[in-house]
């Protein structure tokens, strides 16, 4: 796919088949990269668990507030680090089209 000579009749083609799966592994990348960062699944997986290994009643009556605190805090900062990507991927498919839209207007201004 990538040996084909790139001018410009291919260089659309190229844009979708090549750089769109190049676009989604790394989206892909970015979001296990996000799980990874804001530690959500190994958050969620000790949710029970009280805080600083305190057993008391206090401690344990405390800690799942604040964990569910922390939980809503993680999913923001999460979710916002996805919604900048998806709008990175919307720009990459949204781009040559709008370029090509652009051009097309230049050149009918043109013969005005």
């Amino acid at each position: 796919m990538n040996n084909f000579p790139l001018n410009l009749l291919t260089f659309p083609f190229w844009w979708y088949a090549v750089g769109l799966p190049l676009v989604w592994s790394w989206t892909k990348r970015q979001f296990v990269f996000g799980l990874h960062k804001t530690g959500l699944l190994v958050f969620v997986r000790h949710l029970k668990e009280p805080l600083y290994g305190d057993y008391t009643k206090a401690g344990i009556f405390l800690s799942f507030p604040l964990r569910m605190i922390l939980l809503s805090y993680k999913l923001i900062a999460l979710l916002i680090r996805l919604l900048v990507v998806a709008l990175l991927d919307a720009l990459f498919i949204l781009i040559l089209p709008g370029v090509i839209v652009l051009i097309i207007l230049q050149l009918l201004a043109l013969k005005q």
